[in-house]
């Protein structure tokens, strides 16, 4: 059992240890941030301000998890207002059952998402998100450029082995959502 001072004492030194990243990825957040007021969902909202603090503090992967998830309720919002609570996606799928890949196809077929939002949305899904939530066996003759729970795992823990770590994919995941969540919301929900 620790004492009330020892558990002080150890945030304190984590808080030192911890300062310098913070400041960086704050600098950085800040930096990329689409400052402009955007009419979204509570949920959307939510998500959107866990995925900054988040990167802030430096848990990386859940940076990335609550990026694709900020995303994903923005654009189902968006389809609830238009189509209607329960409706559907198209006609053989409904709003709440279609998955971020669909919600990001069907925009992108109704121009709601330019080609750059579109390919940034399905790389955060596809080449972030997917690879830590969907891990794969590691195969001693696979391809180790696959994704596989040990690449995951080298890619925290020990990303100077591997050519684009966690932190690289936080850093592009929480980039496209602070400069593209907001212009996005916007063009759903004009504010008039």
């Amino acid at each position: 059992m620790y004492t009330d001072n020892e558990l002080k004492q150890m945030i304190h030194d984590a808080d030192t240890r911890a300062y310098a990243g913070r400041f960086e990825r704050l600098r950085f957040l800040l930096s990329q941030e689409d400052a402009e007021p955007s009419p979204v969902s509570a949920l959307a909202r939510e998500y959107y301000e866990e995925a900054r603090l988040c990167w802030y503090i430096g848990a990386f992967v859940t940076t990335i998890v609550l990026t694709q998830l900020c995303f994903e309720e923005l654009l189902r919002s968006h389809y609830r207002v238009s189509k209607g609570v329960s409706g559907y996606l198209n006609e053989h799928l409904k709003i709440d059952d279609a998955g971020f890949k669909a919600l990001i196809d069907q925009a992108r077929t109704e121009n709601l998402l330019s080609t750059d939002e579109f390919n940034a949305l399905n790389r955060v899904r596809r080449d972030f998100r997917n690879p830590y939530v969907h891990v794969h066996d590691f195969k001693v003759d696979n391809d180790f450029s696959k994704p596989n729970f040990m690449k995951q795992y080298i890619k925290i823990t020990a990303p100077e082995l591997v050519d684009y770590g966690v932190e690289d994919e936080a850093r592009e995941a929480i980039s496209s959502l602070v400069g593209m969540f907001r212009k996005i919301s916007r063009r759903f929900f004009p504010i008039l």
